[in-house]
């Protein structure tokens, strides 16, 4: 047959795949989320309204989001990818991760086009190993985002003491906790100065000061030392007390807690390099003897049974990679 017509009819299998995954789920969410009757309708905007009747001058999500621009880049689109609960948590490691553009350009752009470019350009080029490919990029991607918000947390919590200090002078010197908030989130860098200036902004809209703590502490995925002063500031508005003072010792414990995992973390350095080496040492030497002795490991590369000891190698490997860092993680 002649290959323009395979790959058109190639593509066109493809299509009507699409098309028929696309329709099975979309009935699956119909049945999954039933349209509402009137009555439930009604139910639902009368409980919606008690609840912004609870707190007076309260906004919604939807308001809150008017000082910072529109969410996604096709409102549309970003609106049915939210039917689906993967994308909320997709959406919530994106703004984790503070990346820059839009979760729904992202989404198409960065994972579901390699997931159906890469097998059809594989048919067209006859190279199987292109559909790894397919895979491999959204895997990159979703790992990118990961690196990208631990590092971005690293740096609000070692950036957290120094806000708790600046507040505290705040407090002494006569600022309210709103005032202090605002100075803290004025005068520290990025990342703490951007989620404390949405706190801010939060507040001013209206919303209590324990919610947006709350929103704070979700977005950040409930640090312990955030939820510390969270639940600090929570009390001490319905309680009183000394606020200045608590976050003072609060401060202070956290650059003690650092202290003591920067000491834990130079005694094990040594046992950390012997097992990162010990876990790099098979592929170095699998390397040595493909370059040096391929006659030796040609069983592995052109054998089933040698395919198959690889993945089970490398399968074994990673999960060894995370006992061991798991062993060394110590939690303060």
């Amino acid at each position: 047959m002649n290959p323009q017509i395979q790959l058109l009819l190639l593509i066109g299998f493809l299509a009507v795949s699409a098309v028929a995954i696309g329709a099975c789920l979309f009935f699956f969410q119909r049945y999954m989320h039933p349209e509402p009757s009137p009555v439930e309708e009604r139910l639902k905007r009368v409980r919606k309204q008690q609840a912004d009747d609870i707190v007076k001058g309260a906004v919604s999500e939807k308001s809150s989001r008017y000082y910072r621009g529109p969410q996604y880049k096709n409102e549309k689109l970003g609106t049915w990818l939210e039917q689906f609960p993967i994308f909320g948590t997709y959406k919530l490691l994106f703004n984790q991760a503070d990346m820059k553009g839009y979760p729904d350009t992202y989404l198409i752009n960065m994972m579901l086009v390699p997931l159906i470019l890469f097998p059809v350009v594989s048919n067209v080029i006859h190279l199987f190993p292109v559909v790894f490919m397919g895979i491999l990029v959204p895997a990159a991607s979703i790992a990118w985002i990961h690196f990208k918000r631990s590092k971005r947390y690293q740096k609000f919590i070692i950036q957290l003491p120094d806000a708790l200090m600046l507040m505290t002078s705040a407090l002494r010197a006569g600022h309210s906790f709103q005032s202090a908030l605002a100075v803290a989130s004025a005068e520290l860098p990025e990342p703490i100065k951007e989620e404390f200036s949405i706190m801010v902004k939060d507040i001013n809209l209206g919303i209590p000061v324990k919610e947006a703590l709350g929103r704070l502490v979700t977005k950040m995925d409930n640090m312990p030392d955030l939820c510390m002063f969270s639940t600090a500031i929570v009390i001490q508005r319905e309680a009183g007390g000394n606020l200045a003072e608590v976050l003072e010792t609060l401060g202070h414990t956290i650059r003690e807690r650092f202290k003591l995992k920067r000491q834990i973390s130079a005694l094990t350095g040594q046992a950390r390099i012997t097992g990162m080496i010990m876990g790099c040492a098979p592929f170095g030497v699998l390397l040595i003897l493909t370059v040096f002795m391929y006659s030796y490991v040609k069983p592995l590369y052109e054998t089933d049974l040698g395919h198959m000891a690889l993945g089970v190698g490398a399968f074994l490997q990673i999960i060894g990679f995370f006992v061991m860092r798991k062993i060394i993680d110590i939690r303060l």
